[in-house]
């Protein structure tokens, strides 16, 4: 003797558009939260090669190094006061650096660090703007043929997540919205 296999209820036609809704709201969240992941892992990318593409050039006068502690790690920008191709003196701050360029265990602005007297006399490329972008020419193929890494396909990953659950969310409040009109008719 054969069991006939359990009877599902439906859900109700409000509850499955609440539900419907909650998975649009998580769709939207997973969608934005790759999109912001995936473009910060591709705008290094982008910003080398438009300074490539349109930067102009100039020559290290002098630098100072940033260090500042976070999870744990010690991180560290650069500060190139240089002179431009009109002349011009001009700061801007870039948070790639040289592997001979090393911060300091301390956290804060030094005048003094260990490669410094490299940098002075560098060319940089750089573009005026708010804020100010500049690189050392010598970075910029590295960073503009970087290939992709974890942040990039973790953000691909969030996006495909939330095109899926938006598309699930659609469907499902479609149906919900079409039981709620049989039941009104």
């Amino acid at each position: 003797m054969t069991v006939p296999p359990p009877a599902t209820a439906a859900l109700p036609s409000r509850t499955l558009r609440t539900a419907s809704i909650v998975v649009l709201a998580f769709a939207a969240m997973f969608l934005l939260f790759g999109l912001s992941m995936l473009g910060a892992a591709l705008g290094p990318g982008l910003e080398a090669r438009e300074l490539v593409a349109s930067g102009r050039s100039g020559t290290v006068t002098d630098a100072r190094v940033h260090s500042w502690s976070a999870d744990q790690q010690m991180h560290s920008s650069l500060e190139l006061t240089f002179t431009g191709t009109d002349g011009e003196q001009l700061v801007a701050e870039t948070d790639h650096r040289p592997e001979y360029v090393r911060g300091r265990s301390v956290t804060g602005w030094a005048d003094e660090f260990q490669g410094k007297e490299q940098l002075i006399g560098r060319p940089v490329t750089y573009l005026l703007g708010d804020p100010p972008t500049v690189e050392l020419t010598s970075e910029l193929p590295a960073l503009a043929s970087g290939g992709w890494g974890f942040p990039h396909f973790l953000g691909l990953a969030f996006v495909v997540i939330g095109c899926g659950a938006a598309v699930g969310g659609l469907i499902s409040l479609h149906r919900a919205r079409r039981r709620m009109t049989l039941e009104r008719s």
